[in-house]
């Protein structure tokens, strides 16, 4: 029978490898949302047009297209192709980064590494607690 002491252990190693998975998924969400942001001005930018001007092309505020630029919107799919369009360029384009040419960013990379590196760690860690437990079987 196992003792309370070895689920605990286990609860614990499970824990957290689960929240260990929601950060790395919260800063590759970081990641993207800001290379949103980073094309969204920088495609604007190209095409010489305000975000006034960009908010009434899209039909919305300035106030939104200021949010957006700042990080603190979320437009729909809808809207980001409204923005896309307005910008003459296809959607993907918000979302490409072209410093990392047809390859993935090297931070993107670098997380999917430490990500890997995390997984493998609490593996062992929870392999480790069930080996103890099967000592008490």
């Amino acid at each position: 029978m196992l003792a309370i002491n070895d689920h605990n252990k286990i609860y614990v190693c499970v824990k957290r490898l689960l929240r260990q998975e929601r950060i790395v998924h919260r800063i590759q969400n970081m990641e993207l949302n800001q290379l949103f942001i980073q094309n969204l001005k920088r495609w604007r930018k190209a095409i010489n047009i305000s975000q006034k001007d960009l908010a009434e092309k899209c039909g919305t505020s300035h106030s939104y297209i200021r949010q957006l630029e700042s990080g603190n919107g979320h437009p729909s799919f809808i809207f980001i192709g409204k923005i896309a369009k307005t910008l003459q360029i296809e959607p993907y384009q918000l979302f490409y980064d072209e410093s990392a040419g047809s390859s993935k960013p090297a931070r993107i990379k670098y997380m999917e590494s430490v990500q890997k590196k995390l997984i493998v760690s609490l593996s062992d860690e929870i392999q480790g607690a069930f080996d103890e437990l099967k000592k008490y079987q």
